[in-house]
């Protein structure tokens, strides 16, 4: 099993999902990124056995139940190659959450760093594929739409996946602070 964890800012963004949502449909995408809420990513996602996975959970939402709530600056919407995403800016309090977490999950579980965690880039996803040129019409169709300057951290959630393939994650667990 594979577990994904994140911020939900779903509500905090609803003129750039409805227009994410039309672009990827008018431009075909093969996966949505729309099977979960727009979140900020913590971690990458990670495969935990299955006779492990509830401990790992309550493990987790413990960490989430004991963070207050929190801002966390926006940078704007960027392309990375074959992902547009909405980049937040370097942030002191998600850095010590996801070391925190990182730390939690490699101590207690030996469930290893991802070389993205040595230098993690906090940031929700909007368009993903291995067509970079679907990808590039998406930024452009949306780059130029206004993103807050600044989004809340008080919602978090877990998902998880049979696979860890995208578009077969579901929310689990909603922690809100």
């Amino acid at each position: 099993m594979y577990i994904w964890i994140g911020i939900d800012v779903d509500d905090q963004l609803p003129r750039i999902k409805a227009a994410a949502k039309e672009i990827e449909d008018r431009i075909g995408f093969r996966h949505s990124n729309f099977t979960l809420p727009l979140h900020i990513s913590l971690k990458i996602s990670f495969p935990v056995p299955e006779d492990q996975a509830a401990k790992v959970m309550r493990d987790i939402t413990a960490v989430f139940e004991e963070t207050p709530g929190f801002s966390i600056p926006v940078q704007g919407i960027f392309l990375d190659e074959v992902i547009t995403w909405i980049l937040m800016k370097e942030n002191p309090t998600l850095n010590a959450l996801h070391d925190r977490l990182n730390s939690l999950l490699l101590e207690k579980y030996q469930i290893p760093l991802h070389e993205y965690d040595l230098d993690y880039k906090f940031h929700t996803t909007l368009f993903m594929d291995d067509d970079r040129d679907k990808v590039c019409r998406a930024y452009k169709a949306i780059r130029d739409i206004p993103v807050p300057d600044n989004l809340i951290a008080n919602c978090f959630v877990i998902g998880t996946s049979p696979t860890g393939k995208l578009g077969s994650y579901r929310v689990v667990h909603q922690i809100r602070v």
